[in-house]
């Protein structure tokens, strides 16, 4: 295969590692190395000596078949304060399986820092957050829609007791049925019975009670 020894991508995940001094899960972090191509491709990783000795790398080269991938376990092994906030960087290099020509470089970085935040604890306080908002915006809604209905059946209320009482009113001005006979000005079916007159008058103070309450 001719490639010509030209430069070709090299896909690596993630672009950079981290490291977090305390937490333990932390001090092992995998690297995978893609290769799309369909042939094969040899690959070394390199480190400067000084930060070599702080990571520990069981297959630093090796070679990836045909459209597959390899995955790099790198422990760092000197998680101490001293060594924080410290870039240090990994090159990868491909080469051609035949000639052992360089084909693709890249750059990993790595750091070690003095600690983690943990943006999944954040997000879920941004959500309780959002929900506990949500749900105090609901309740003041709920609050307020039961208010304009609790005003709006009070206003009917109200003009529906007045409206009683003033009919009420009405009735017990009326005249009697036995005053039927003595003139009046009224027509006849205006006059009413006692036992109206005394309905009215009790529902007039019942009426005028609730009035008065509200």
């Amino acid at each position: 295969m001719n490639l010509n020894f030209r430069q070709i991508p090299v896909f690596a995940f993630p672009n950079s590692l981290k490291f977090y001094l305390g937490t333990k899960s932390s001090y092992t972090q995998v690297l995978t190395l893609y290769s799309p191509y369909d042939f094969p491709i040899k690959y070394k990783v390199h480190c400067h000596t000084s930060a070599w000795d702080k990571y520990i790398v069981p297959n630093p080269e090796g070679t990836i078949p045909p459209q597959s991938s390899v995955d790099l376990v790198i422990t760092h092994k000197q998680a101490v304060p001293s060594n924080c906030n410290i870039m240090d960087k990994f090159k990868i290099v491909i080469q051609d399986t035949v000639t052992d020509q360089i084909i693709g470089k890249k750059t990993i970085e790595s750091i070690l820092l003095a600690e983690e935040k943990d943006s999944r604890y954040n997000n879920e306080d941004f959500e309780f957050q959002s929900s506990h908002d949500s749900s105090n915006k609901s309740v003041q809604g709920s609050q307020v829609i039961r208010n304009v209905h609790h005003i709006d059946r009070s206003s009917g209320n109200s003009v529906m007791s007045s409206l009683i009482i003033v009919v009420c009113a009405v009735v017990l001005f009326l005249p009697t049925e036995p005053e039927i006979t003595k003139s009046s000005s009224l027509p006849s079916y205006l006059h009413v019975s006692h036992k109206i007159q005394l309905l009215a008058a009790l529902l007039l103070g019942v009426f005028l009670c609730i009035l008065v309450r509200s």
